[in-house]
């Protein structure tokens, strides 16, 4: 019923559900590390460093293989290619859970992330194919709803699973086990959209090196891709550690959680409200604007200041923080020069952009080791997000508003 008054039929709403539960299923396999971080590196033995690497070791692939990804999506189809990323989610999703050592702990890590890869290049394929431009923002909104449901099942649920279940390894064997389950539900309700077959745009050769190479000389394609940098880096960053800077600021474990969960809460807000408001007034860069300029200061208030405060500081640095990546993964669909090789476009910027998810983390754990304190790691992280505001001010506006002056 929700999705009729939005003005959508049941095979959208359908197409929908498939990509909500695909992006939930990303974040709950990646993010249900962060609870059992303690566990398993007090089994292993590990440093914070370390600990830190294990949770890049998935974000490594997400860098190298979404482009990749992104070219057989366009190629290849929304259904087959998606089906073939389920399975390696998985398959490895639950062969991590077998894991001997620190070095198979970081191989599956790291064949696990190269099937989460194709999450991302794979929205735009979705909503470009499906929904009209006008609903575009809605579509990639609903969607990407599905990371922060998947971040708080994460978060919430993991910590009793690994008390009933007797341990991490079952756990990621179990979510394992879901991420086939939803291979088969994939592969039975999904469909391409035979009215809405990708067109060879103006600017495309049909070659993939020559469209790469357009790809790397478009000013738009950089700019997204640093927006994508900070908004990804940051939030990620601050959602992994954020309950040990807490816990070190003297928040007991069940306030740090708490706190810590809101950040997915301002995420699912964001992506409900920020790409439907955009939608309805039809301008994109106002909202990047106030969403980068207000992240910096919500990020550093939520990690330097523990107060009741703390709670509505952290909602707000999740919410501008995916706000902006909303609107990164909304904006190319209005870009004409892309629409023949939407999803290669979304696969470098994102590719590109995973870095900072990569590198913060483990920097994170590097200078808690050798300062002793998050302090530092934290104005690093908040002047990060200020830069989301700049990125801004050099971004054309793609809405419908201005493509009407046009």
């Amino acid at each position: 019923m929700g999705l009729s008054l939005c003005g959508l039929g049941r095979s959208q709403g359908v197409i929908l559900v498939l990509g909500f539960l695909v992006t939930l299923s990303m974040h709950l396999l990646l993010f249900s590390y962060s609870p059992l971080l303690r566990d398993i590196a007090f089994e292993m033995r590990l440093s914070d460093a370390e600990a830190g690497l294990v949770f890049s070791f998935c974000i490594l692939p997400l860098m190298v293989f979404r482009i990749p990804w992104g070219m057989l999506f366009d190629r290849r189809g929304l259904r087959t290619t998606m089906e073939i990323a389920l399975i390696l989610i998985g398959l490895f999703g639950l062969l991590r859970g077998f894991a001997a050592n620190y070095g198979m702990l970081l191989a599956s890590q790291f064949l696990l992330g190269a099937g989460l890869s194709a999450v991302i290049p794979c929205l735009p394929k979705l909503v470009s194919s499906w929904f009209p431009r006008q609903r575009a923002g809605l579509a990639t909104g609903v969607c990407m709803a599905g990371f922060p449901f998947g971040e708080v099942l994460g978060l919430s649920l993991t910590p009793y699973l690994a008390v009933a279940m007797s341990g991490w390894r079952q756990v990621f064997q179990a979510y394992g086990i879901w991420a086939l389950i939803l291979m088969v539900l994939w592969w039975k309700f999904a469909s391409e959209n035979p009215e809405k077959r990708p067109t060879q745009a103006v600017g495309s050769s049909g070659s993939l090196r020559r469209d790469f190479t357009l790809l790397l000389g478009m000013k738009e394609v950089w700019l997204l891709t640093g927006l994508y940098f900070c908004a990804a880096g940051c939030f990620d960053t601050t959602l992994l550690w954020l309950p040990d800077i807490l816990e070190s600021a003297g928040a007991g474990p069940f306030t740090a959680t708490t706190v810590a969960s809101m950040l997915p809460v301002g995420f699912f807000v964001a992506t409900t409200v920020v790409g439907t408001s955009s939608d309805r007034i039809g301008l994109r860069r106002p909202f990047v604007l106030v969403l980068g300029l207000v992240s910096g200061a919500a990020i550093y208030l939520t990690g330097a200041m523990l107060s009741p405060a703390t709670y509505a500081t952290a909602f707000l640095a999740g919410f501008c923080t995916v706000g902006v990546l909303t609107l990164t993964l909304t904006i190319p669909i209005e870009l004409p020069k892309l629409s023949s090789f939407l999803s290669s476009a979304l696969g470098l910027i994102s590719s590109v952009g995973n870095a900072g998810s990569f590198f913060l983390p483990t920097v994170v754990g590097q200078i808690r080791d050798l300062t002793g304190t998050f302090l530092v790691s934290i104005l690093i992280l908040a002047v990060i997000g200020e830069c989301m505001f700049l990125l801004g001010l050099m971004l054309p506006e793609t809405g419908r508003k201005r493509s009407k002056k046009c």
